[in-house]
């Protein structure tokens, strides 16, 4: 089939488009994927947090060992957006809290802010 001078270059505009458009999508599913690892990372340090408190002495153990845990999991980038409290209480409860904001990677899309808890009864 030959083309006319005039239809010469007419789909090079429709790949272009649809090429970037299959980039950002990419980014967008990889955001993502890492934004819901990161999640699980602090989900599990958390855990493992308030059971180190909950054995040795309190809140000071739980924030070592999340200090630890995160380390090991995620990067520094990902760990400034994380703040992290542990308390040990007369209730005989050792509680953590994460204030997780995770940056998007496209600008126009919100970041991702969530609040995670955990808490371990202290054993006497």
């Amino acid at each position: 089939m030959k083309l006319e001078r005039s239809e010469r270059g007419a789909v090079t505009v429709q790949f272009v488009a649809a090429t970037a458009f299959g980039f950002v999508l990419l980014v967008l599913v990889a955001n993502l994927f890492v934004d819901l690892y990161v999640r699980g990372a602090v989900r599990d340090a958390l855990d493992e947090g308030v059971r180190a408190g909950a054995i040795v002495d309190g809140a000071g153990a739980c924030r070592a060992e999340i200090d630890e845990t995160l380390a090991a999991l995620i990067g520094d980038g990902h760990r400034n957006g994380i703040e992290i409290e542990c308390a040990s209480g007369l209730d005989g409860w050792v509680r953590a809290t994460a204030r997780v904001r995770l940056r998007s990677w496209l600008p126009g899309i919100p970041d991702w802010q969530f609040t995670l808890r955990s808490a371990a009864r202290i054993r006497a």
